[in-house]
């Protein structure tokens, strides 16, 4: 970010979501990112329901581009451009440019520039880029041409609003930093009450009566009715309008549900981290005791949606005391005793809507406008009618009559004559009967098992099944008629409504029998089929997470020759299973009580296994053909004892043994599988060794970090792939020659906490082209047993808790951190940076692998204003008071001499997990320094190269909090101890003899 928005960014009180068309309006140069940063920010925009303009995108042809495009800017709240390296080649991007700023400051138009991959400084005075691009301008227009001098004042203009500059920044962080920074303009521009909440004012006004806005008293209120009514849209309407009168605001969605899927503790941080409260607590009287202590003197506005239980209220919101005077707390429930047993201060009933107001909702789903078309008004009516005011039923079936002619609309007509009216889910139904059959099958599947669960997941289970093609295509589908949702999260959601209509469908499949129905998930059918053994060929899924001990016969599945998917979750079955259908692709078992799968010498379909948690000993008896496996997840098996035979699943990719303490024995045929991607030990306290040579051609990633018993690391075979390898806590003595041979690829290399000593190294361990990151923490040695300067593509070096370490090796120069916490311990007074090689490799290095930055991390006591003299006749540094440190801009010596600038920070802060970062007036220098509470010492490196850019640098510094924290976190973490900054320009004169 080049620096805080605000103060430059043009912007307007008038312009609202009422008046413009458009929420944002984006300028780009196609060619350099259209397919990429422009396409992801459009993408991030949608998905958080923000409108975003784009010219190749939304003009049709025939159109006149001038006007049109000069329209949308107008009619736009937002315009981001996004300035490339050859946004200023096109005249039309110049224009569009100088519409945009005409725009803010005739029209009040907000302007947020993306300085990518170009530098503010470029823009502001056309250099680089721009510079040749205006040239050819001028070439063609004149240079005293009136087109030139518009669009040279727009890029001087431009480049002095706040806004972003990509520089240093992860892509997909820039563009959500973006976007969020946009959904906070734009919500108090919004209306508070959207056209197409049809009737939702006169139920905002009755809520809004029993509220007690302006008193201090604390009120708890109640949102009642039947599902789909409307419960949750009134209380969002109501929390939107009133939320800036509150000091902390949440919105708590599907309290049920996720009280279900992910217990209460996961809902009382949520709630908690409004206020970004971190701490760790995995008990619920403890999650209640930081909700009351954190929110007892705040005014809250909190929003419980969908509660069905006393015990969800008692465990989120459980007593007036716990809020602040003047707080609301809204309910919204299906019950009216759980809010009479909560002795809530008063109660609202949602009702359906009105005549008029039904056919208008019926009208803006089915011809996008709110009356209908000529020759429709009858049937409109008729249908709006039939829904009895319920606005899920009418917005599904406007989106299904949407688009469709009038023959379509009067069968529709006379099938909706034939259902009762006040049967809900038979509405439903209609439009589940025009589905194509793969929706259908994906509807049934989500209403089903999937609801609530993330879409990826859900859609990799499904293609891993492979029921039907065009899944992804098919959940779109289902999104577009208003049958499912998809949350902001990417999870799938649907109204209970319509998971009820889904699973009466399953239901009708076979009333009187449920093993002749496709899927089960009731523990009431489940039981009936398995222990009666009457299962079907009909049964493609079943899911049942509930913990019980199940009297299933030993041969429950021997019919249930189309079973897919199982899922299961923490039954025990005292009589065993002897029986798992070969037809199986997807099984699911956390706290399987088996001691082995029940698998024949049969081939399978199987594609995944998860067996998390289980009594697993041995998971199968020697070689089963698994032709098909890809994942097999056997982590936190306690009774493992060995790796199975893996030699019958060749399509093997990920192995996940993690925390399976008893594991000892590795099979010689994982050692030789040629697709295995991804293999992790990590936790395996038991396992010493891997037996023979490590040939395994595609392996990427292997952690066997704290397997404490872990001594011998095998050989490796020449160019493997393997990029990551962690030893993290684990005894080996030695590590094999063929780590810097066969790796050529290795990345990551983490051998902290293994108490090494210089003989552990091979000596030409430096043979990694492509090592980036070292950790070597936590170990014995008392020099660096590498030449850390030969790794020439080395980013991250951690030496932290090194005590018996004298002096720092010579880095190279494209390190860019180096940690050092608690180590030197017993050196610290004997000259720790005398040789300064690694300052002078940095400054001096001509390599175009040379990183601008370079920050060292110390405890304190290595150095402080006393013990800063094995520094003194280099750096001579300038003390300052506070966190602040302003250096003069040249120095003492020509600008020729100079090689950068070394800065020093001193800092104590008592907050675990802070961030702490670096900036100066125009942007950050790094973002993240330090996890770790205590004393701390920082040493930062800047090139020359760093400022090189900037027409006006500045050389103002300052150590800060990361500012995601809030302010009173903030005042905490400077609370404890001082903080000193010394700073100064680096020389030629200063690495002379």
């Amino acid at each position: 970010m080049a620096s805080a928005l605000g103060e430059g960014e043009a912007s307007s009180s008038t312009a609202t979501g009422n008046s413009c068309k458009h929420q944002v309006f984006l300028s780009f140069r196609g060619e350099d990112t259209r397919k990429g940063f422009t396409d992801h920010l459009s993408a991030s925009l949608e998905r958080r329901g923000i409108t975003a303009y784009r010219d190749d995108k939304n003009l049709e042809k025939g159109d006149v581009i001038q006007d049109e495009l000069l329209k949308a800017i107008e009619e736009s709240m937002f315009a981001v451009v996004v300035l490339s390296p050859n946004y200023a080649s096109s005249s039309w991007c110049l224009d569009e440019l100088h519409n945009i700023l005409e725009c803010s400051k005739n029209h009040g138009l907000s302007v947020v520039p993306v300085f990518y991959n170009v530098e503010p400084s470029d823009v502001r005075h056309q250099k680089g880029n721009f510079k040749k691009a205006l040239r050819k301008h001028q070439n063609r227009f004149g240079q005293d041409s009136d087109k030139i001098r518009r669009w040279t004042d727009a890029l001087t203009q431009i480049a002095s609003f706040s806004g972003w500059d990509s520089k240093n920044q992860q892509e997909a962080r820039l563009v959500e930093n973006i976007v969020d920074h946009i959904q906070k303009k734009l919500l108090p521009k919004f209306p508070s009450c959207p056209e197409n909440l049809v009737g939702i004012l006169p139920k905002m006004e009755d809520v809004f009566s029993l509220l007690g806005m302006g008193s201090n008293n604390v009120h708890f209120v109640g949102i009642w009715g039947m599902g789909g009514i409307g419960k949750t849209t009134v209380a969002r309407a109501v929390y939107e309008a009133i939320q800036s009168k509150f000091q902390v605001c949440c919105f708590m969605r599907d309290v049920r549900e996720v009280s279900k899927a992910k217990g209460f503790v996961h809902l009382q941080k949520l709630l908690l981290s409004t206020l970004n409260v971190s701490d760790e607590f995995y008990d619920i009287e403890d999650g209640k005791k930081m909700i009351r202590n954190w929110l007892c003197k705040k005014k809250v506005l909190l929003v419980l949606d969908d509660i069905s239980e006393e015990i969800q209220l008692e465990n989120l919101a459980g007593k007036q005391d716990w809020f602040g005077p003047g707080s609301t707390v809204i309910i919204t429930t299906r019950y009216m005793h759980l809010l009479e047993i909560h002795r809530v201060n008063g109660t609202y009933k949602v009702e359906g809507l009105v005549e008029e107001e039904a056919l208008r909702l019926f009208c803006l789903k089915a011809f996008k406008r709110d009356k209908p078309e000529e020759g429709y008004l009858d049937l409109s009516k008729d249908i709006a009618k039939y829904t009895g005011g319920l606005p899920l039923a009418l917005k599904v079936l406007g989106s299904y009559l949407c688009g469709r002619d009038l023959h379509f609309w009067h069968r529709t007509a006379r099938e909706l004559g034939s259902v009762l009216p006040s049967e809900i889910l038979n509405t439903l139904k209609i439009s589940f009967d025009h589905l194509e059959p793969t929706e259908k099958y994906i509807f049934l599947d989500i209403a089903c098992f999937f609801k609530g669960m993330n879409r990826d997941e859900v859609v990799n289970i499904l293609q891993m099944c492979d029921y039907y093609d065009g899944i992804e295509n098919g959940i779109v589908t289902l999104i577009e008629k208003s049958l499912i949702t998809l949350s902001k999260d990417e999870m799938l959601e649907m109204h209970d409504l319509l998971q009820d209509m889904g699973k009466n469908i399953v239901f009708q499949e076979f009333p009187t029998n449920p093993g002749k129905r496709s899927r089960l998930w009731s523990k009431m059918d489940i039981d009936q089929v398995l222990t009666n053994d009457m299962g079907t060929e009909a049964i493609q899924g079943i899911v049942l997470h509930s913990s019980y001990e199940a009297r299933w016969s030993i041969e429950a599945f021997s019919k249930t020759s189309q079973l897919t998917f199982l899922s299961l979750h923490g039954m025990k079955l005292p009589l065993g299973l002897n029986y798992l259908p070969r037809s199986l692709k997807v099984l699911h078992w956390n706290y399987c009580p088996l001691k082995t799968l029940p698998l024949a010498d049969q081939k399978y379909e199987l594609v995944e296994i998860k067996l998390r948690n289980s009594k697993i000993e041995q998971v199968w008896h020697g070689k089963k053909f698994l032709e098909k496996l890809k994942y097999l997840d056997l982590s936190v098996s306690e009774n493992l004892t060995g790796t199975p035979d893996i030699s019958g699943a060749p399509m093997l990719q990920k192995l996940n043994l993690q925390f399976c303490s008893g594991l000892s024995e590795v099979h010689p045929s994982l050692t030789h599988h040629e697709n295995l991607v991804q293999l992790d030990f990590s936790n395996c306290t038991s396992l010493k060794t891997i037996p023979g040579k490590l040939k395994m051609s595609s392996l990427e990633e292997l952690d066997l970090s704290n397997c404490s018993s872990f001594v011998n690391l095998p050989e490796f075979a020449e160019c493997m792939k393997l990029s990551l390898l962690s030893l993290k806590r684990t005894s080996i003595k030695n590590l094999p020659r063929s780590v810097s041979s066969s790796l050529p690829l290795l990345c990551s290399l983490d051998l902290s906490c293994c108490n090494l000593t210089k003989l552990a190294f091979p000596c030409n361990i430096f043979h990694l082209p492509l090592l980036t990151d070292l950790n070597l923490s936590r170990n014995k040695f008392v020099h660096v047993p590498i030449s850390l300067h030969k790794l020439p593509k080395l980013k991250r070096l951690c030496l932290n808790n090194c005590p018996n370490l004298k002096s720092l090796p010579v880095l190279p120069s494209s390190i860019e951190k180096l940690e050092a916490c608690n180590s030197f311990i017993a050196y610290h007074e004997s000259g720790l940076f005398d040789r300064c090689e690694s300052i002078f490799n940095f400054f001096r290095s001509s390599s175009s692998d040379r990183s601008q930055v370079f920050i060292m991390e110390f405890t304190s006591w290595v150095y402080t204003k006393e013990k800063v003299s094995p520094w003194q006749s280099f750096l001579s540094f300038n003390l300052e008071d506070g966190e602040h440190l302003s250096l003069p801009p040249q120095g003492d010596f020509a600008p020729n001499d100079r090689l950068g600038i070394i800065l020093c920070f001193q800092t104590a802060t008592y907050l675990n997990k802070t961030d702490l970062c670096v900036c100066n007036g125009r942007r950050w220098i790094t973002k993240k320094n330090s996890g770790e509470k205590g004393n701390r010492v920082y040493f930062i490196l800047l090139t020359n190269d760093y400022f090189s850019d900037e027409s006006c640098p500045d050389y103002t510094f300052k150590l800060s909090v990361n500012n995601d924290l809030n302010h009173n976190m903030h005042k905490q973490a400077w609370s404890y101890g001082s903080n000193q900054c010394w700073g100064r320009w680096v020389h030629q004169q200063d690495f002379i003899d």
